[in-house]
């Protein structure tokens, strides 16, 4: 089942005396999966699938993981260690997966360093129903 599927952007937070340059600062491509309400008699390792790619809007171009990983998580409820983050980079014909490991805390502030993979077959193949437009994509 498709929790969200659109474009997730994040509001610049300028000063409001001034008139930002662009509206918005962050642009995805987002479409997060929910495991558990496709198969919910399956027991889901990672019952949670974020899938961004870039949409080219925003001032960054840098990963969504990295950037506003804890914020989709906090905005969709979401436990990142729930989650099975796949990305895609336009210039790429592949999908990445994020990993999130904790790096540091700062009170109740986790902060995160992210490794990268390609993704695994089986990890494509159950992604693929929900993502008609990844055909041209391949695992590895």
């Amino acid at each position: 089942m498709i929790l969200f599927d659109g474009i997730y952007r994040l509001q610049r937070e300028d000063d409001v005396s001034r008139k930002p340059i662009s509206q918005w600062a962050y642009a995805w491509r987002l479409r997060i999966i929910d495991f558990s309400l496709h198969q919910p008699e399956v027991k889901h390792l990672r019952p949670h699938v974020v899938v961004a790619s870039q949409t080219g809007d925003g001032i960054f171009k840098t990963t969504c993981a990295e950037s506003l990983g804890k914020r989709i998580c906090r905005d969709f409820k979401l436990k990142i260690s729930d989650i099975l983050w796949v990305e895609h980079f336009p210039d790429e014909p592949a999908l990445y997966i994020a990993t999130f490991k904790p790096k540091s805390y700062i009170g109740p502030e986790i902060f995160y360093t992210i490794d990268w993979r390609s993704i695994l077959p089986n990890e494509f193949e159950s992604i693929r129903p929900f993502i008609p437009e990844i055909e041209g994509v391949r695992s590895f």
